[in-house]
């Protein structure tokens, strides 16, 4: 009986893999010309998606559905979403898609008589011991942790990281912000993307927010996205029991989870 079933199931997966199909392209700013690196590509609550390379060329594979949509989306860009069945259909080989840049208003800052007060939010915990990592090595894996404000608005001025292990080789990251909702990840809240390279021995990520004008109102969310392939065992960073939980998502279009019990150290200096 064992041996029927795993034949079935064995059947079962080839008919699914016989019906995947693998599609390359490029995607261009429709303004420029140019090819546009680091663009999310992924199927609607599922994981599986990709982002594209230095050349703006990307590869995924695709089973025909009539009910899961594509979307095709980066921070400055209108997003394209498509119907995979129709993708399929009409996708020519080596394609060029073209995204249209966004018109984004930017956000004032009112400058008011009080003085203002930094503080450190988030996680500050600089472990070796106790650390927590990407949760696969899949373009556009994602994880960070909710962080809470002390009073509204905050600025966000700096982002800190501190990293368990040294890095065997450069890795390059983008770094997100969103608003929360049920709990989860909503809204991105920056207006251009904030990439990050983390160098062979380094040991703490800092990066200046401060040309990014990033204000908060409430709780936010704080990622960083995995968005190119590097040799070596990956990257971990410093994390802390009895905090809470990591959340991520496969890829970029996959659905939010809360992973194990640690939390990252993941913190910002802000004011407000």
């Amino acid at each position: 009986m064992k041996n029927i079933l795993l034949f079935v199931a064995l059947v079962l997966i080839q008919g699914v893999n016989a019906h995947a199909q693998t599609f390359e392209g490029t995607i261009k700013d429709a303004k420029t010309n140019d090819n546009l690196a680091y663009v999310n590509i992924g199927v609607i609550g599922k994981a599986n998606g990709t982002v594209t390379d230095d050349n703006g060329h990307f590869k995924l594979s695709l089973n025909n559905s009539n009910t899961d949509s594509l979307r095709i989306s980066m921070i400055g860009y209108e997003p394209k979403t498509y119907l995979v069945s129709d993708f399929i259909m009409h996708y020519t080989p080596g394609e060029v898609i073209m995204l249209t840049p966004a018109v984004n208003q930017l956000t004032e800052v009112k400058i008011s008589g009080r003085k203002y007060k930094s503080v450190v939010l988030g996680n500050t915990t600089q472990s070796k011991s106790t650390n927590a990592g990407f949760t696969s090595n899949r373009l556009g894996n994602e994880i960070g942790e909710i962080i809470k404000i002390k009073k509204a608005p905050t600025l966000l001025k700096q982002f800190n990281a501190s990293l368990a292990h040294n890095v065997s080789d450069s890795i390059k990251l983008r770094l997100n912000f969103y608003s929360v909702k049920d709990g989860l990840p909503d809204k991105i809240l920056q207006q251009q993307n904030i990439f990050v390279t983390v160098k062979k021995g380094q040991e703490q990520i800092t990066v200046d927010l401060t040309p990014y004008n990033i204000i908060v109102n409430d709780r936010f969310f704080v990622s960083l996205e995995w968005i190119q392939n590097s040799p070596g065992p990956g990257l971990m960073f410093s994390a802390s029991l009895l905090s809470s939980a990591m959340i991520s998502r496969e890829t970029s279009e996959a659905a939010w989870e809360k992973v194990g019990l640690a939390g990252i150290g993941f913190n910002v200096l802000a004011a407000y």
